[in-house]
Parts: C-alpha cells; structure tokens; sequence
C-alpha cells in the first residue's frame, strides 16, 4: 500500500500555479560510468526530521532519464527538496548516498532553475532484470546455477562405460556446506548445473558405477587435485550483479561468464583399465540400435554398456541366453536370444522388442540350446490371439489389450478379434483384457523360442 500511495504522488505530483514552481536538471551515470538510461528521478520533500523520512516522504515531480542519462524536473513547488534517483524501496538520494543523513537539500524558489546535478547511483537502486509489479515492487533476483564443464579422458584406447552392474554410471557431486546432492550422467564432454551456497562452494566430487577393471586414474579442477580433495569455485567465477541497458533501460542482470581476461577452468576426470582376474565362461558382444545409456543384462546378470552402443558380457556359460537393455516410455527396449558355445560370440545387435518379460534381470541358469547350433542368434517369437466372446464364441472385433511385463505394449483388436505382439524375449508376461461391456481378463502368457497363438474369452456382461 505504501508503494501504491508513493506511486500516486510520484506521478501526480504536487498542483502548482504558473510562476510558483522551479526545475532541477541534471545526469545520472551508473557506477560503471554509463549513462543511467530510463531511470526514474524525482524530487521528494524534505521532512523537518530526517528519521521522520520513512513516514513524511512524498514526491513532487517525476522524469525519467534518456539514453545519456539526462533528467529534468518541471514544476517542483516552492520548498525544501531531496533529489532521488531508481527504485522507490531502495532510492539513491544526490550526491550519491543511500543514507538520508548525508545527502543534500536543495531549496526551490518560484521561477528558480538548478541545473548540473549530476550524480552516481547506486546499483542497489537499479531495477533489477526480472519484472516489476504493477506498483513498481521489485522482485529479487534468483542467482542462476554455477554451469561447470565436464571433461572425461580415458586412457589406452578404452572406451566410455555408462551402465555396469544394472546401473548408470555417473558422477555426484555433494556441497559440503549443505549436505545436498547433484548427479549426472557420465559423457565425454558435458556441463552439470550447480546450486551454489556461500561465497566459495565446495564439493566432494565421486563417480558412481564403474565397471571391474575400470579405475579413477586423476580428478582436476584446474590445476587443484580434486580426487582426495574437494572442488573450491573461485568466487571471481561465480554468477554477480551487473549493470546493462537494454532498450534504453538500466537494470541489474545477473551475469555468468568470467570476467574478462579469465577462463573459468574444467573438471578433467580421467580413466584408466587395469587387468581383472580371469573368469570361466564365454565373452560375448554386440551392439545396441542406438548410445542411449541404459541397463543392459543377460540372463538376468548386469552387463557393461559402453557410450558408443556396444556392450560386453564376462563369464556367459553355454547354453541359451536373453539379451535385454531395458526402455521406457518414450525408449523402446532392445533385445536378442543367443545361443552360447565354447567360443565367444561377437557382433550380436540387439534390435526393438514390444515388451520385456517379468523377470527381464533376475538372475536365471541356461535355457537348453535345442537344435540350435552354438553361435546362433535366434529370431525372436511373436505372441498372435484372437479375441471371443465366452457364450457364443464370436470374436470381439474392438478394443484393445495390453501386455504387462517389465514395462508394457499395446495391441488393437482387428477383424476376426485377432492381435499380435512381436519380436518378444523368451519369459513370463501378463495380458490384461478391459473391454467396455465384458468381464475383465488378466492372463499369464509363457513365451518360449516359437511363436504362440492362443484364444481369449471374456464374458459379455449385458
């Protein structure tokens, strides 16, 4: 309310006759020495008290400076004046003060001009870049997150693992002072948004899920070890207040780039492979259809997915074997059946399945290889049904049913009541059955390495 009542008498002003009022005319500038460009300047009234100022103050004219940062005030009545420069909540009053007790009064005389009041103001009264509100309160300005680049090296040729035993592999970083945890996905190259507490942040700084074999060689911030050590941001690299003029406006921004002359430095983590001890089993590898990080597991047990697409199995026993790096929503999950021998088996792609089975990473023996030969990359099965109505045995030619597994996919009902799922990994599903009018349906479905085709029934309810 009293910023509203201040907002009034700054742009109504005090009524005054012809030949009673005087002019103040002057420059603002910015403590960068730019011109203060549409800021508001007005004269306010001089209380008899100076500690009265809180409650007595009122403004008799308003101007607004131009792109050099020029003012003038027009009709000022006779009286005793403090001339004041930005926000109504934080003014800066001439010479360049924000304490009442050390500014000037000014005394205005019927007719009277006073010019060259020229002054620096203060940045604390420059609005700030966010918006004001209808009656010119000035919201505080969020400080942005700290944007720290990422470099990962890997020595030797090796390449980059981003899942290894069922999970991501990434990097978590924990401010020391508040307790609080960022992680990130490892790449390459990549930046991590850091919140910042206090005038130099401080992390502890570890990366997560390393496969066997793989080894943090160095962590550097700049040249500051950071592997025993914690991350120290310089405070000249952090986020701070600077004064801009923008369409002929004078605002404080806050700004993210180093100052000039300064490179803010990198996080350089690198990585190096040592010998791990020798397994029985088979390796096998392949390639995924794309470098989506994800986890990857055959027969159950977690493999190591590398950022290019490939992956890697240690130790497979023969036998037959689900390849599966699970999807979500908006990710299809990839899949393959394999058949292992003696030797180890390489290049096995994995390409889109609907679905995942239940029990897609429980840990399993071997399935029997059959007739298949060690080596084999199986074609993978379909599952085909055909929709009826219990009594009649009509199909159902509407509809849709879902098949529930790790995730789930769903099938439209065509002519004839037939559906199909295709491309799924030999395992347990669920097929759930809600169509408008009949008994619901939620029915186990076993896939082995054929195709199925089964029937379904439910019961019309009207």
């Amino acid at each position: 309310m009293i910023a509203f009542l201040l907002t009034l008498l700054m742009v109504q002003g005090i009524p005054t006759l012809p030949g009673e009022s005087g002019t103040v005319s002057g420059i603002v500038r910015t403590s960068a020495g730019t011109p203060a460009a549409g800021v508001r300047v007005s004269a306010m009234v001089s209380p008899d008290i100076a500690a009265e100022a809180a409650s007595a103050a009122s403004f008799s004219a308003l101007a607004q400076t131009d792109e050099q940062g020029r003012y003038r005030l027009e009709g000022i009545p006779t009286g005793r004046y403090y001339i004041v420069a930005g926000r109504v909540d934080l003014p800066t009053f001439y010479p360049g003060t924000a304490d009442m007790k050390q500014a000037r009064i000014f005394s205005i005389a019927p007719g009277g001009a006073v010019s060259g009041i020229d002054f620096i103001m203060m940045d604390t009264s420059i609005r700030s870049a966010s918006a004001s509100d209808t009656f010119g309160l000035i919201a505080q300005i969020a400080t942005p997150p700290f944007a720290l680049q990422v470099q990962v090296q890997l020595e030797g040729g090796a390449k980059l693992p981003v899942s290894a035993s069922g999970a991501l592999t990434a990097i978590r970083f924990t401010d020391v002072t508040l307790g609080s945890q960022r992680a990130e996905l490892l790449k390459k190259s990549f930046s991590v948004s850091l919140s910042l507490s206090g005038s130099t942040p401080e992390y502890r700084v570890r990366i997560e899920n390393l496969p066997e074999g793989y080894i943090v060689k160095s962590m550097t911030y700049g040249t500051a070890d950071v592997m025993t050590n914690s991350l120290k941001i310089p405070p000249a690299l952090l986020p701070r207040p600077a004064i801009l003029t923008l369409n002929g406006v004078t605002q404080t921004s806050i700004v993210s780039v180093p100052p000039s002359g300064q490179i803010a430095p990198e996080l350089t983590i690198t990585l190096a492979t040592v010998p791990v001890p020798a397994v029985p089993g088979i390796r096998v590898t392949g390639r995924a259809k794309d470098t989506v990080p994800r986890a990857i597991y055959l027969s159950g047990i977690p493999g190591i997915l590398y950022s290019d697409g490939t992956y890697e199995f240690r130790g497979v026993p023969p036998g037959r074997h689900s390849i599966a790096a699970l999807g979500s929503s908006s990710l299809p999950s990839l899949g393959a059946s394999i058949v292992v021998g003696d030797r180890d088996l390489e290049g096995v792609d994995l390409g889109a399945s609907a679905v995942l089975p239940l029990d897609v990473n429980t840990p399993k023996a071997p399935g029997p290889a059959g007739i298949h030969g060690p080596g084999s990359v199986l074609p993978l099965p379909s599952f085909r049904g055909r929709l009826l109505e219990e009594a009649s045995g009509s199909p159902i030619e509407e509809g849709t049913v879902r098949l529930i597994g790790r995730d789930s996919a769903v099938a439209q009902v065509g002519i004839g009541g037939e559906f199909e799922f295709q491309r799924l990994l030999p395992g347990t599903y669920n097929l759930e059955l809600r169509i408008f009018g009949h008994s619901n349906v939620l029915q186990p479905i076993v896939i082995g390495d054929e195709d199925v085709r089964i029937d379904i029934k439910t019961l019309r309810l009207y």
